[in-house]
């Protein structure tokens, strides 16, 4: 039994450290560990990180700028 712990701690421990060097979970989602679970592991182990919520909400903006909705932020 406690090699099972080992290798799910493990498991969390390598998503987790995916999602902050900046994997989506979709990416993740893809290997095999669903998109719920993938966010739960992530989340218990310091995701999203500042850098990772900066990312995301750049990359948004950017994106509605290059559509033409760059006044809709927030609306």
């Amino acid at each position: 039994m406690n090699g099972l712990r080992k290798a799910q701690e493990k498991l969390e421990q390598a998503v987790a450290q995916a999602l902050r060097n900046g994997a989506s979970v979709r990416a993740v989602a893809e290997l095999g560990v669903s998109p719920n679970t993938g966010q739960k592991y992530g989340r218990a182990h310091g995701w999203p990180t500042a850098e990772n919520r900066e990312r995301f909400y750049e990359s948004r903006y950017d994106r509605e700028e290059r559509e033409g909705r760059g006044d809709v932020v927030g609306a």
